[in-house]
């Protein structure tokens, strides 16, 4: 996940070109999931704890349409995702906007060492 961003920890951070590369392909990264402040979406942040919405700097986040976390499923700790990344402006089925999505996502057997 890390090198979908540019500038992690500044006030500057940005899409990396790896994303628009990626854009439609399946992808699979650990990754930090969190819910969204009105506890509508489950999305992914760069960093433990992080919420793109609080934070001092930007966070590196992406949005994961249509996804379900597991009940009993600890979010603290990096999980293994695997879905397909699209980058780009797009207002969901939902309403709410993004410029970097992991559709399809879902739980890769196991968790990262």
């Amino acid at each position: 996940m890390e090198d979908l961003f540019d500038r992690r920890g500044t006030d500057a951070l940005g899409y990396a070109a790896l994303c628009e590369a990626l854009s439609g392909e399946w992808v699979q990264f650990p990754a930090f999931i969190v819910r969204t402040h009105d506890d509508t979406r489950w999305m992914v942040v760069d960093q433990a704890g992080a919420c793109p919405d609080c934070a001092p700097v930007p966070v590196g986040s992406l949005q994961l349409p249509g996804f379900e976390l597991p009940p009993g499923t600890a979010t603290g700790v990096p999980l293994m995702l695997r879905g397909r990344l699209s980058y780009g402006f797009l207002i969901g089925e939902d309403g709410y906007a993004s410029f970097l999505r992991l559709e399809q996502a879902h739980l890769f057997e196991g968790t990262p060492s």
